[in-house]
């Protein structure tokens, strides 16, 4: 009985501004009525300051761009050939709210890496302490269910943002936002400190301490043009999503295709033999290190990466595999296939670390 009312509460609820009726969702804090822009903090009041980033591209631009970025990503992945068979839908264009916070950011790191200094390895220490100020983008929805949406987010900058009128979201969807600026805030030093340390990982061997203090400035709530295409491929749908602050793709699926597998399969084949012949010869190399009766322990290096280097040649195999198995692949806007960690245990960065 609760939920019917709650049901019935929603839909019946009225802009304090024009007294339009429009759905409000059972998650979202802050509302924008859809006929007059009316912005305000459910139960609470109006949204003083409220953004938008303009949009810079028409329907027809969005297909020209999917088309353009569809024929350099199919080219370097799966094959130009599938150009022939694809019929593009209509743009969707969706207006997704964020919070821009702009804050003075001091960051101090301690790590350290290997450095070879003659015949022996050593550690050196890497410390910095920086003072920046810099802004962080953050999706006010709580889960981001849109695809590409958080390549979207990464992508948005200053740009050309205005007062937001109702009359510039050219009558596309207005979504509502299901956090405050408090929570806005928390979010942006959380994801401003996992980018920046994962960051700082791929520069030195480990890293021991990271600390961001923010200083926050400002938190504004920004409306932000997001395109969604879909396109038929025979029998499938697949989808490409775009900025419309940027005007480019920000990511995209691909079908899988007779040539991506067939190149897939002979490199998962190619690396299965050498898995196989690393493996065999792991016995010989360990006999040649009891052979040699040598004082230095670097004899037995020797075994040891002939045994790294056949295990990660079959979890390169396998990966291999995985992807042939899909349906279609996700591609970024430099037309690189992007890798999945939840596939495998490694990933095939990992691997490549562990060769070299």
């Amino acid at each position: 009985m609760e939920s019917t009312e709650k049901a019935k509460s929603i839909a019946q609820f009225r802009c304090q501004q024009c007294n339009a009726p429009y759905p409000l969702g059972a998650d979202d804090v802050i509302a924008t009525c859809p006929y007059c822009g009316y912005t305000f903090e459910v139960g609470g009041e109006e949204v003083k300051t409220h953004l938008i980033l303009k949009n810079a591209l028409s329907a027809k631009d969005v297909e020209k761009e999917v088309k353009t970025w569809l024929t350099f990503a199919s080219d370097k992945t799966v094959g130009r050939g599938i150009m022939k068979h694809i019929k593009i839908g209509t743009p969707i264009l969706q207006w997704m709210p964020t919070f821009k916070v702009d804050a003075d950011c001091i960051k101090y790191h301690l790590g350290g890496d290997k450095v070879k200094r003659g015949n022996e390895t050593i550690w050196k220490k890497m410390e910095g302490k920086d003072q920046t100020r810099e802004n962080e983008w953050v999706l006010a929805r709580r889960y981001a269910a849109s695809f590409g949406i958080q390549e979207f987010i990464q992508t948005l900058d200053d740009g050309e943002i205005a007062e937001f009128e109702i009359d510039l979201t050219q009558n596309a969807p207005v979504l509502n936002a299901e956090i405050v600026t408090n929570d806005a805030k928390r979010r942006a030093h959380l994801l401003k400190t996992r980018r920046e340390r994962e960051e700082l990982k791929k520069n030195m061997e480990n890293l021991f301490d990271y600390r961001l203090d923010m200083d926050i400035k400002s938190c504004d709530y920004i409306h932000a043009p997001y395109w969604l295409v879909r396109y038929n491929y025979r029998n499938g749908t697949f989808r490409v999503a775009i900025s419309g602050a940027t005007g480019k793709v920000v990511l995209g699926e691909l079908p899988v295709t007779k040539r991506y597998r067939l190149l897939r399969w002979f490199g998962s084949v190619g690396m299965l033999i050498v898995s196989a012949i690393a493996i065999q010869s792991l016995p010989y190399s360990i006999f040649f290190a009891l052979l040699a009766n040598s004082d230095s322990g670097e004899i037995w290096l020797i075994p040891i990466v002939v045994l790294v280097l056949g295990v990660a040649a079959f979890i390169i195999a396998v990966a291999l595999v995985a992807r042939v198995l899909k349906y279609e692949i996700q591609v970024n806007a430099e037309g690189e296939e992007r890798s999945e960690d939840e596939d495998l245990p490694f990933t095939l960065e990992d691997v490549k670390e562990m060769i070299t």
